[in-house]
């Protein structure tokens, strides 16, 4: 039992034993409260559902991100290593202060792309990048995140495409930008689960209408299961 009072379920004996990295892409501006209390709140289920399938050595990464784009937005990103430790990745979320931002788009793209960077475990490791947003996404990189004229969507597309064993895992607004990447996801023939909520919806303005417990739980029973079928990289 954790310092919370949780209690996390160890592995059963016999389960296969596998590895994932798992990050975090969390849009931390001003509305955004609710999801990340959210995340706190449901962090144990995930963990939890990562022993469902498999004896699962995970790793933890969060990219809490802002508006790159815009110059008057003067609050940083936190952007954490990957940590083993849920009380670790508890208190880079602590840290988190939803703030900045508004009604415009944010740079979700650019997080993407960076967290397609991160430094992943090179054997047998099941790759899982979790977004979560309330708004729309600048539809080009920041010249501080990639500095070349193919900057826009079809950048990230490809650069996922560089990665085995990856998963998508998105719960935002429907908008172009993030169908064109379930669509290409799909296309690849790679693993992806898009919660697509209304756009303009007020009930889902920092996805506060979301219960995280049981989408957490999921996720982490998708990662487990899925981290099973990954075979030598």
């Amino acid at each position: 039992m954790n310092e919370t009072g949780f209690r996390i379920k160890r592995p059963t004996a016999g389960k296969i034993k596998t590895q994932a990295d798992i990050v975090f892409c969390i849009d931390a501006t001003g509305s955004m409260d609710p999801c990340i209390e959210g995340v706190k709140e449901g962090i144990y289920t995930f963990v939890e559902g990562l022993q469902s399938a498999a004896d699962v050595d995970y790793r933890l990464r969060l990219i809490a991100y802002r508006d790159r784009h815009d110059p008057s937005c003067g609050t940083a990103w936190h952007i954490n290593d990957f940590t083993n430790s849920v009380e670790g990745f508890l208190a880079d979320l602590d840290g988190i202060e939803a703030e900045g931002g508004g009604d415009a788009s944010e740079s979700t793209l650019d997080a993407l792309y960076i967290a397609i960077q991160s430094d992943w475990r090179t054997t047998r490791t099941h790759k899982t990048i979790v977004l979560f947003t309330d708004a729309d996404t600048h539809p080009h990189l920041h010249p501080s995140t990639y500095n070349l004229p193919d900057n826009g969507v079809n950048r990230v597309i490809q650069e996922f495409q560089t990665l085995r064993h990856v998963m998508l895992f998105m719960v935002l607004p429907d908008y172009p930008a993030y169908r064109q990447l379930e669509q290409s996801m799909n296309d690849a023939d790679r693993k992806i689960v898009a919660r697509f909520v209304p756009r303009n919806d007020e009930r889902y303005t920092g996805l506060r209408a979301v219960e995280w417990e049981p989408l957490l739980k999921m996720l982490g029973q998708t990662v487990s299961r899925t981290s099973t079928a990954v075979d030598d990289d």
